[in-house]
């Protein structure tokens, strides 16, 4: 384990410290361990010359995936993976696009995008560059692009592009995403509430304790309308006194981001240290994190961070991204593992995942005892980004792009969730899901047909065994291997020449070709069905 991560922290170089491979019915084939991590953690099916490395020698999967881990691509993987988390990577903030005098190169679609990703590209840079989880709560600094650069009090630069790290320069305390605004312009609060939402989302997302999950009693005739009854009820009945002792002490912290108008740009883009004693005016507690004094933001950061829970949570929340499902007792020896590897590895999300993707547990076969119950559905994200990954193409209009967006795109009815009408990913295909996915393949397959008939031989990825002049009765040979290439391309499958999936797709080419006499069309409902086969929606 500790010579595997020592190979992992030189960037997969050229040393050789793969396991041997010993096969078993446990676990899923090397190509399907290979398809399951590359999607993981790339968001993109292997290459076909990785599918055939990894059926020619087993032995080299640990290498592959140590190499995906070190991709450009994972960083971004990790946003895609978290959002579901975070949820703050949605579009509905309360200050308007119109508040702000902004170029004419920026739109609204970039500036909620913008909003919502800053968390994200928080933990995304913490991921991409090995820095310690702690960061999440503890640095001093955040990321911001062009667009929040010329929203927020920050030193990014005047005439900087692209996303870059940054510090806000309004003196608010540094405390990792628990400073940004793109978390509280998402997580806001009432008067009654008391900053108690907030205080509630810090606890779920870091320390996997969501205050809303647990079982409640306390008495069915405190009438909730009545807002002296329920102030006395959360000093003094037990049923809420329970979960209120703990949780309002930390909302107490959060002062500092209370917006008098929220609307406005002026007062919700800055932080307010004059407003971090609010909680005594709204007569709520000291500031505090279960029962020790925190002093300020800072201090409540510092304090999250040193909580064993903190690290208990990030090994969990990682597992569950990876597994597909939720942490049962019956991982906990699993969890333990993986939690010393993250503590003597310095933190850093690269090594915990790649402690769970070498894992047993992961790479059980779908009927192993403890591993995975059944196949992984891919999210609305992961789907987007393996068929760009295949065929080149990004669903987009007018710049935003529709599997991630609630509003103008297709997000929620891929099964994407944005916080508000959906709180978790859909775990099962549903009606809408699949109808987005039938489209999505349809104008996918035309993208990369078009493009590629355009090409010459030597410029094609996908088809690159024809020319889209070739039948059945002509040259049947070179379509069988476009075929099989397909197949491993799209669902990381060998088949045989003779074999049924081959002929099966004959036959469809066959029909299609006779029915609009046009061999684009025909390769374009081969390629539409492989994009819509189950073992492209589940991996």
């Amino acid at each position: 384990m500790v010579v595997l991560l020592a190979f992992l922290a030189c960037g997969g170089s050229d040393l050789d410290k793969t396991k041997p491979y010993s096969p078993s019915p446990d676990l899923a084939s090397p190509a399907a361990m290979l398809t399951r991590a590359s999607l993981d953690v790339r968001g993109v099916r292997p290459s076909v010359a990785d599918i055939d490395q990894v059926n020619a020698d087993p032995n080299t999967l640990d290498a592959l995936v140590t190499n995906y881990l070190w991709d450009d691509r994972f960083p971004f993987r990790v946003m895609d993976l978290y959002s579901e988390i975070f949820l703050t990577d949605g579009e509905q903030f309360p200050v308007p696009f119109s508040a702000f005098s902004f170029d004419e190169d920026i739109s609204p679609t970039d500036y909620v995008r913008a909003i919502g990703e800053e968390p994200l590209r928080l933990l995304a840079t913490v991921a991409a560059e090995d820095l310690p989880y702690t960061d999440l709560v503890t640095a001093d600094w955040t990321v911001h692009n062009h667009v929040l650069g010329a929203m927020y009090p920050s030193d990014y630069p005047s005439d900087g592009v692209g996303w870059k790290t940054s510090q806000y320069t309004d003196g608010r305390p540094a405390a990792g995403i628990l400073s940004t605004n793109g978390m509280w312009w998402r997580y806001g609060s009432t008067n009654s509430n008391l900053n108690r939402k907030r205080a509630n989302q810090i606890s779920r997302i870091f320390l996997c304790n969501d205050y809303l999950a647990r079982p409640i009693e306390f008495t069915r005739d405190l009438n909730l309308l009545d807002e002296a009854a329920v102030a006395d009820a959360i000093e003094n009945n037990p049923g809420c006194v329970a979960c209120h002792l703990s949780l309002d002490p930390i909302a107490s912290h959060l002062y500092g981001f209370w917006y008098v108008d929220e609307q406005s740009a002026a007062d919700a883009t800055v932080y307010h240290p004059e407003r971090e004693q609010y909680y005594r005016e709204m007569g709520a507690p000291n500031p505090g994190y279960y029962g020790q004094t925190a002093s300020g933001l800072e201090g409540l950061g510092h304090k999250i961070a040193a909580d064993p829970r903190f690290i208990e949570c990030a090994v969990q929340t990682a597992f569950s991204r990876l597994m597909g499902r939720d942490a049962t007792l019956s991982d906990t020896k699993a969890l333990t593992v993986h939690r010393e590897v993250f503590l003597n590895e310095g933190l850093t999300l690269r090594a915990l995942f790649w402690s769970i993707l070498t894992h047993p547990r992961y790479r059980a076969g779908a009927d192993a005892p403890d591993g995975f119950a059944q196949a992984k559905f891919v999210s609305a994200d992961l789907l987007a980004s393996q068929i760009k990954g295949i065929t080149g193409f990004e669903w987009t209009q007018d710049g935003t792009r529709m599997m991630k967006s609630d509003t103008v795109g297709v997000g929620n009815l891929a099964g994407r969730a944005d916080g508000y009408r959906m709180a978790r990913n859909i775990r099962s295909p549903n009606a809408t899901m699949l109808l987005v996915s039938a489209r999505l393949a349809e104008v996918a397959a035309t993208h990369v047909i078009k493009r590629e008939s355009e090409q010459t031989a030597a410029q094609r990825e996908v088809f690159i065994h024809v020319d889209f002049s070739e039948h059945p009765d002509t040259n049947a040979k070179a379509m069988v291997r476009q075929l099989q290439h397909l197949h491993k391309a799209v669902l990381g499958r060998e088949v045989s020449a003779d074999g049924q999936e081959v002929n099966a797709n004959l036959a469809l080419w066959t029909e299609l070709f006779n029915a609009s006499d046009d061999p684009y069309v025909a390769w374009g409902g081969v390629l539409i069905a492989l994009l819509r086969d189950p073992d492209f929606l589940m991996y």
